[in-house]
């Protein structure tokens, strides 16, 4: 019985600490850079409780994460507006996986 109860808290625990993804679109670049990974901050908010603010990039040691921090710093320097997709995780850790300008 007690391996039951175990058993159920640690389903309970995986379901709670599961990420889901967000998407939020026309925003504008606020602040962006490099600080161990690159990040991203936008004028209007975000619309998940992103900790600080900020979307992270992946390991910019990765090709994706390059190509994702040169969208940025483009549509930075002409004015455009950006759509962000990313993953919220448990602690309010926000990470892209998806960035597009326009």
């Amino acid at each position: 019985m007690k391996f039951a109860n175990f058993a159920i808290a640690g389903l309970l625990a995986l379901a709670s600490a599961q990420a889901f993804a967000a998407e939020d679109a026309g925003r504008t670049i606020s602040g962006l850079g490099v600080q161990g990974t690159g990040y991203v901050q936008v004028t209007q908010g975000f619309s998940q409780p992103c900790q600080f603010g900020t979307v992270y990039l992946p390991d910019l040691s990765q090709y994706n994460a390059r190509a994702m921090m040169a969208v940025l710093v483009a549509a930075q320097s002409r004015g455009a507006v950006v759509t962000i997709s990313y993953d919220v995780n448990a602690s309010g850790i926000c990470t892209a996986n998806k960035i597009s300008a326009s």
